[in-house]
């Protein structure tokens, strides 16, 4: 079955770009229904052991670390040929894996900050595969490559989505340069595949990933940040592309592929954004002088009151309470999606719709919720 894609709806729009608060469910619902695998760096010796599961993409509670193994190794050679051959003296790629290549400094400099798929590999060289190096300079010195690392899922049954989060990951740490997020319609990603997302790794803080306008720009391949956002449905075959060229290995914790609900007002006031909590246990020497111990810090809390008349609203309330498995599940919520846009993985405190008349069509929703681990005043 292809995917197919969908603008956002107009009040989905409308709501987004008024700064209304958005709710994000895991669309992925279960950890049976997504799993993931590498492509192109040997999956017989990723980690895999329980702290470093390599076949889960998703856990309800909590965040998932898969470290992969990877390969790295400096070029001694690059022929001006077609295709380009690279010696490497004991590489270790094989076939379809894909390199990204930097470092040169005394020839082949067309060649730096790309990526490039391996053939014709031998012991010690491999071929760019498609690369027609005769008019590059000649080689004379540098060159290093790096395994690009794809993280592949597989959903049964198919998803809809429109959002990604990523959380627990080492990217900036790692000086990693990008990572993608890319959709296709078979598990060789060769049959209509499309970078629907795209983040340019920069700073030095590994605070969560969130892109909320997924597209691929009109009839292109390749995502645009100020494209028109979309919807993708029955989607089975998707993968994160990441791009480094260091000898660390990324890591990848919780992945929210998600369907947003998109509320139209603010909550009434006094509304505190601010509200957060820390656990600590004190215990009070006979001197008086008190030893805290904390057991966790940062903890956001919300309590939402909010008016909401129109039918079409009090519908998308329905839904997203139904989404959550009727209050139990874990959500994303983004406070102001638009200008600030922070996602904190909520819960409900009470798994209950409180959602009562208080008029002919008028009703009045509240819930309170809590942040789930990691929490993203610490991580900031």
């Amino acid at each position: 079955m292809a995917y197919s894609a969908a603008n956002l709806t107009t009040a989905e729009t409308a709501g987004f770009d008024a700064d209304k608060p958005m709710l994000v469910v895991q669309s992925a619902s279960t950890p049976s229904d997504a799993h993931w695998n590498f492509q192109g760096d040997h999956t017989t010796t990723d980690k895999t052991a329980a702290d470093k599961p390599a076949t889960r993409a998703h856990d309800s509670f909590g965040s998932l670390i898969t470290e992969p193994t990877n390969l790295t190794a400096n070029i001694t050679g690059a022929t001006q040929a077609n295709p380009c051959v690279i010696t490497s003296n004991g590489h270790g790629l094989v076939n379809g894996d894909i390199v990204h290549l930097n470092g040169f400094s005394g020839g082949m400099t067309d060649l730096n900050d790309l990526q490039f798929e391996v053939a014709g590999k031998t012991t010690n060289t491999f071929q760019l595969s498609g690369i027609n190096s005769t008019g590059y300079s000649a080689y004379s010195s540098g060159g290093k490559f790096t395994t690009v690392k794809f993280y592949n899922f597989y959903f049964s049954p198919s998803i809809s989505f429109d959002t990604l989060a990523i959380t627990g990951h080492n990217l900036n740490s790692l000086g990693a340069i990008s990572v993608s997020l890319e959709i296709a319609d078979s598990n060789t990603y060769g049959s209509n595949l499309k970078e629907i997302a795209k983040y340019t790794v920069s700073g030095s803080t590994d605070n969560r990933i969130l892109i909320t306008n997924l597209n691929s720009a009109g009839g292109s391949n390749t995502y645009s940040s100020s494209g028109t956002a979309q919807r993708y449905s029955s989607v089975v075959y998707a993968r994160l592309k990441i791009i480094h060229a260091t000898t660390a290995v990324p890591q990848i914790g919780e992945i929210f592929l998600g369907t947003r609900y998109q509320l139209q007002r603010n909550p009434d006031i006094p509304w505190n954004n601010k509200n957060e909590f820390s656990s600590v246990t004190d215990f009070t020497a006979l001197t008086g002088i008190v030893k805290r111990y904390v057991a966790y810090r940062g903890q956001a809390v919300r309590n939402f009151r909010a008016s909401i008349a129109a039918s079409a609203e009090i519908t998308v309330i329905d839904n997203w309470f139904n989404a959550i498995n009727e209050g139990t599940k874990p959500f994303l919520y983004i406070e102001t999606p638009s200008s600030a846009a922070d996602a904190r993985i909520m819960i409900l405190d009470d798994a209950a719709l409180r959602f009562p008349l208080v008029g002919p069509s008028e009703r009045v929703l509240e819930f309170s919720m809590t942040e789930q681990p990691p929490y993203l005043s610490v991580e900031s």
